[in-house]
C-alpha cells in the first residue's frame, strides 16, 4: 500500500513497514522512557517490537532506537515532529 507524507508527497516505502527511529540526548536516567513514550503515543494500541539503547564511549550521551511497524508515512513524520519538539532530544535519525 503506497502512502503519502504530511506534505502530500508519495512515499517510496510500502506500508505497513518495519521502521526504526533513533533519538539521541544526554545520558539521563529517564531519557529512554521519554523517547519510548513519545513514540508509543503514535503507535497505540500497538507497542514497539524492540528498543535498543547505546551509551557513547564516555557515557555522556545515550541513543535510543525504537523498532516498530509503521502504518503510514504520516505516522512516521508525526513521531519525528514530536521527537524534535522535545528539548532533551538533541538528534534524530
Amino acid at each position: 500500500m503506497a502512502s503519502t507524507s504530511l506534505d502530500g508527497e508519495a512515499s517510496l516505502i510500502k506500508f505497513p513497514a518495519a521502521i526504526s527511529i533513533k533519538a539521541m540526548g544526554l545520558n539521563e536516567p529517564d531519557f529512554e522512557a521519554l523517547v519510548i513514550g513519545i513514540v508509543q503515543r503514535h503507535l497505540e494500541p500497538a507497542k514497539p517490537s524492540k528498543v535498543v539503547t547505546t551509551l557513547s564511549s564516555k557515557e555522556k550521551y545515550i541513543s535510543v532506537r525504537v523498532h516498530f511497524t509503521a502504518l503510514n508515512q504520516a505516522q512516521v513524520e508525526r513521531i519525528y515532529v514530536d521527537l524534535r519538539a522535545e528539548s532533551r532530544v538533541k538528534f534524530t535519525l
